[in-house]
């Protein structure tokens, strides 16, 4: 049983605890997740279940979109409600055109500091633990992505904003820097991821939904460019050999008579396409005894 799953997951579980739910329903051990939604958050979750597991550092790469509410007037040691709240010092109020004003400075390529509690290691141990424990959490400043971001409602102190952005990107950290931008303090109040990839919040199962028949297959997780391959080309990439490059995109997916095969990554000095991730046992049993037969012609 491989495939993916876009769940919506709730509000007071852990992406870890989505997935557990997923492996006692399924009854399936190998189960993954792309892209840590914290508890608070809900929306777009994706499980990559058997096989599909070896694509989801592909599918966390996928743009995202997000609907949000920023609350001012006070921080968190968390940068989002979760955390201990404190009023900001001397908070300014302001008015819808100064948040409209600012935007734009945190659109495009920009530095982003991720916040304390993140699940990003330090020394092997999440930031969040080490945080839990008392310890103090430096985070280096790490370059993401934003596409784009929309006023959706202003009611100071709480505006609703929709988020498009790259892979990386902390909308809690997004809360927090334009609430020091704007010298009013801010944190990320409420969140739903609403779009990863292809997967659509209008589409995401709930939690207690899932069943074995819900699974989309393997293709359906895969946003690269496709290529076709002829059946010496196919031969090739089951072996671990390199085919040479008809496209210039860094990564495509390479098909064979309809049936998804690799993941193949264009190695630009050689003009060639490097098995990445191989699926052979991704085709039809009768399309796997017609490359046995070849091999052994």
């Amino acid at each position: 049983m491989d495939g993916f799953l876009a769940i919506n997951k709730p509000k007071g579980i852990t992406s870890h605890d989505a997935v557990a739910f997923a492996r006692r329903r399924l009854k399936i051990r190998k189960i993954g997740h792309a892209g840590t939604l914290d508890p608070m958050a809900t929306g777009v979750l994706i499980l990559g279940i058997g096989a599909a597991t070896r694509l989801l550092e592909y599918v966390q790469q996928s743009e995202k979109e997000y609907e949000a509410e920023l609350t001012f007037g006070s921080t968190s040691s968390t940068d989002d409600a979760d955390g201990e709240l404190t009023p900001f010092p001397e908070s300014k109020k302001f008015a819808r055109p100064e948040l409209e004003k600012v935007l734009p400075e945190f659109i495009g390529v920009i530095h982003q500091i991720p916040p304390q509690f993140s699940a990003i290691k330090i020394a092997g141990q999440s930031a969040h633990r080490l945080a839990r424990s008392g310890q103090k959490v430096k985070l280096k400043s790490r370059e993401v992505e934003i596409h784009e971001i929309k006023i959706r409602n202003f009611d100071f102190p709480r505006t609703e904003i929709s988020v498009r952005c790259g892979s990386g990107t902390y909308i809690r950290s997004l809360a927090r820097d334009l609430g020091a931008r704007l010298e009013s303090g801010a944190y990320l109040s409420k969140l739903t991821r609403t779009r990863v990839g292809d997967f659509t919040l209008n589409r995401a199962l709930p939690l207690r939904s899932i069943r074995a028949e819900k699974i989309l297959p393997i293709e359906a997780g895969i946003t690269f460019p496709q290529i076709r391959l002829t059946r010496i080309e196919a031969d090739k990439v089951q072996n671990g050999q390199k085919i040479p490059a008809r496209t210039s995109d860094p990564y495509v997916a390479a098909f064979f008579e309809n049936h998804f095969l690799a993941i193949l990554a264009r190695e630009e000095a050689k003009h060639s396409l490097k098995p990445e991730k191989v699926f052979a046992r991704n085709l039809p049993a009768e399309k796997l005894i017609e490359f046995a037969t070849h091999k052994i012609r």
